[in-house]
């Protein structure tokens, strides 16, 4: 499904050069559950911004279902990345001013989906994702760190993406609520087959995946099969 071929980012601040990703070979396989690990600043989430379609890279080629999508037109790439993946960031990024529907609803307003059916849709990715629906008029500031990231969840499927991109998702919750959101990414991979890429600097977070991609320096050190998964089980609690 997704292909990096010799893919290296550099970033020019007038004469000044900072490359963020060398000699990046990478194949990930449909239905696959990768963790994408690394420190600060080794180039995770450049990288995940290559493969969500949200930065180009310097050079290489980057092939999306065997399309080469280093050759295509921002409007292209914003149609393809909002019909194939759906983003999930540490800090929520839910409008303040909008309701929980509302949140949900808004990628489908650039997406195939009719309006009279975004509300339904918006409600069935909110169950997907565990969120109370008697919750689902109020606003950000009134729900929990744990609820906000339900919302955000929500948000990346309403356009049934193939590919979720999550990016330090947990690192705004506590524990138990970290897990929570973490087995319903596992969920979501073995009940609807979405190939799931979550970046990571923890290693017990990155242990829930199937695989790990360790990155430092913006180069790919090691690929390796999680020989102990951390397989997570909970009821629809209210975390």
């Amino acid at each position: 499904m997704i292909e990096l071929q010799d893919v290296f980012k550099v970033y020019k601040n007038g004469e000044i050069e900072t490359i963020a990703l060398k000699n990046i070979n990478l194949r990930i396989n449909k239905g696959e559950f990768i963790s994408i690990m690394g420190p600060s600043g080794s180039g995770k989430s450049t990288l995940m911004h290559i493969i969500g379609l949200l930065d180009r890279p310097t050079g290489g080629k980057y092939l999306l279902d065997g399309q080469d999508v280093s050759k295509l037109k921002d409007e292209e790439l914003s149609k393809l990345r909002n019909k194939k993946i759906g983003f999930i960031f540490q800090a929520f990024f839910l409008l303040p001013r909008k309701n929980v529907l509302e949140n949900v609803i808004l990628p489908s307003i650039y997406s195939d989906l009719k309006q009279s059916s975004r509300k339904e849709k918006a409600i069935e990715s909110l169950k997907e994702s565990a969120f109370p629906l008697n919750f689902i008029y109020h606003y950000p500031n009134q729900l929990s760190g744990g609820m906000m990231q339900r919302v955000a969840i929500a948000r990346s499927l309403i356009n049934d993406p193939e590919i979720i991109l999550a990016d330090e998702p947990t690192g705004n919750l506590d524990t138990k609520t970290g897990e929570f959101v973490l087995h319903t990414f596992q969920r979501l991979n073995i009940e609807k087959g979405i190939t799931i890429i979550l970046i990571t600097h923890e290693e017990y977070v990155a242990e829930h995946a199937e695989k790990i991609i360790r990155i430092k320096d913006g180069e790919i050190i090691s690929q390796e099969k999680v020989k102990n998964r951390k397989i997570l089980h909970h009821n629809n609690e209210n975390y």
